[in-house]
């Protein structure tokens, strides 16, 4: 028993060096941070993000659902406001597609906050502002903020694996 508890005890201690090792100590500048121990051409990764980033605004503002569920790798994990988590290609289409049903994006802006990366993983944290004009009514105008974690494709491509947003205004 006692042997057990040792080698729980050295493994958790293990653990946390480790954890400590991959962690910056530098926060000054979250922009251009790349996680310990993965060698990464951090200029290359951001320009993919970014063409990436573009590419889906683009599908947005043309209400081009296939344009925008591109955006995302065939198991992508999307959390919107006020739907259900949506797994994998076919449930991201249909949460856009019934997103484009109520109403059109008619301007879509971000701000990238900051990009770690970490070998063929990349982590983006952004804000947004857009404008819906719902079929019926007057449009609304929104800004928030979103995570969103992508991985490198075969193809040298970032996609989305995982993404979260949501609204900086009060729920009404």
């Amino acid at each position: 028993m006692r042997s057990l508890c040792l080698a729980l005890v050295s493994l958790v201690a293990v653990a946390a060096c480790t954890t400590q090792q991959a962690r910056r100590s530098d926060t000054t500048s979250p922009a251009a941070a790349t996680l310990a121990g993965a060698p990464s051409n951090d200029a290359a990764v951001s320009k993919a993000i970014e063409a990436a980033d573009s590419g889906q605004g683009v599908a947005l503002l043309k209400g081009d659902t296939a344009g925008a569920a591109a955006y995302y790798a065939a198991d992508a994990i999307v959390m919107t406001p006020n739907d259900k988590i949506a797994k994998g290609h076919d449930a991201i289409m249909t949460a856009i597609g019934n997103f484009f049903a109520a109403g059109k994006i008619t301007a879509f802006t971000t701000h990238r906050e900051d990009l770690l990366i970490t070998g063929d993983y990349a982590i983006e944290t952004l804000t947004y502002q857009m404008t819906i004009q719902p079929k019926t009514g007057k449009a609304i105008n929104d800004k928030g903020k979103g995570l969103t974690v992508f991985k490198k494709q075969p193809d040298g491509s970032y996609k989305a694996i995982r993404d979260i947003y949501n609204s900086d205004l009060p729920a009404k």
